[in-house]
């Protein structure tokens, strides 16, 4: 008797464990997605910064990296409501986990290849 209590104790406290790292999981998911958008919203600031103290001048460097740090923001967001749709439709965050990969990786991309390239053309 004792060994089925145990036994049980032990099935309840992995399937709880199961439960609080897809939680864990889900909201790193969000937080990550929200800071590339942060950060992306960030770079974009210092670029206007930058034309209104004339430092840099606006031409098409400036509108491709603004575009580029934009599409950043907007895949940021589109991941995030994403995981937000598919939590109400009951789904759990490992089923989505290869569109995530994807949209964190574009939007990472976009930051990085118009933070650079802003970097390259501009300095």
């Amino acid at each position: 008797m004792e060994a089925v209590k145990e036994k049980n104790i032990e099935v309840d406290s992995v399937n709880e464990n199961k439960v609080k790292n897809e939680t864990l999981t889900t909201e790193l998911h969000f937080e990550l997605l929200k800071q590339y958008a942060w950060l992306s919203s960030a770079v974009i600031g210092a670029i206007i910064i930058l034309v209104q103290l004339k430092a840099v001048e606006m031409g098409n460097d400036v509108y491709i990296t603004l575009g580029l740090l934009g599409l950043s923001i907007f895949f940021s967001i589109v991941g995030q409501d994403h995981i937000v749709d598919s939590l109400l439709k009951g789904k759990d965050i490992y089923k989505i986990s290869k569109t995530l990969k994807f949209i964190r990786g574009v939007s990472m991309g976009c930051l990085g290849i118009g933070a650079g390239y802003f970097s390259a053309t501009v300095f």
